[in-house]
């Protein structure tokens, strides 16, 4: 059984704490839900960035751009749709 590592998510540089792929007819698409804007999709014009949470937060600061690193919309798709990432709160 895979068990989903958890990840804080950044969208243009701003913390996410929820993020969903909603399937199309055509393609997957990715849906972030904001305090203050409510739910909205993204496309290719956002920069997303993954920090994986494994990581202590006294080793994070050492890390190259403190432990994020950028990823593709559609590489997001698919590791929250295969289950190998999940959305959490950055501790």
């Amino acid at each position: 059984m895979l068990v989903a590592r958890n990840v804080a998510l950044r969208v243009n540089g701003v913390t996410v704490n929820q993020a969903r792929v909603h399937h199309g007819n055509k393609a997957s698409k990715l849906i972030i839900t904001d305090p203050l804007l409510g739910e909205f999709r993204v496309d290719n014009k956002f920069t997303f960035e993954l920090l994986e949470l494994l990581h202590p937060p006294e080793i994070r600061p050492r890390l190259p751009n403190g432990g994020w690193r950028n990823v593709s919309l559609r590489i997001l798709i698919a590791l929250l749709r295969s289950g190998v990432v999940r959305v959490a709160r950055e501790s």
